[in-house]
């Protein structure tokens, strides 16, 4: 046989074996407290089962009305793009129908119309009053407007 030095050398054994002691190999006899506790640990008690359905149903019912919100809201977009198709629609015919209304009225014959029929004539310069309204679009007249 050789012998071989150094750190690369194989060893035949490289952990020794274990050393069984007669105090190890006897069962640990264990406190009875300590056993009660453990069961404790491993049990589900009432309180913590009680606490996890109502967190369980809280989640539950979280999802469920969330789901519905999502769902209304996903309908009230539907509606709204519903309606802005029907006002675009209605928006095209009452701009033809203006349009078309326009073009139908010649102003040269109602002028002609009003003035050798109906005796009209333009106003002098004194005869116009000019009015200055809080709401310019719509103006009632109660009574006569003064001259001056």
């Amino acid at each position: 046989m050789y012998y071989v030095e150094g750190n690369a050398v194989r060893k035949l054994s490289a952990v020794p074996e274990r050393e069984v002691r007669p105090e190890q190999e006897k069962e640990r006899k264990v406190n009875e407290k300590i056993q009660r506790n453990v069961k404790k640990a491993k049990a589900f008690d009432l309180q913590y089962t009680l606490m996890l359905v109502g967190a369980t149903v809280f989640l539950f019912v979280s999802c469920i009305s969330m789901l519905t919100l999502k769902a209304n809201i996903t309908e009230q977009r539907r509606e709204i793009a519903m309606l802005e198709s029907n006002l675009n629609a209605l928006t095209d015919s009452n701009n033809e129908t203006s349009k078309r209304l326009q073009s139908s009225v010649d102003l040269t014959k109602i002028y002609e119309v009003a003035t050798r029929d109906l005796g009209m004539i333009y106003p002098d310069n004194g005869q116009v009053v000019s009015y200055e309204a809080s709401n310019p679009d719509y103006v009632k007249q109660f009574k006569d407007i003064p001259t001056e």
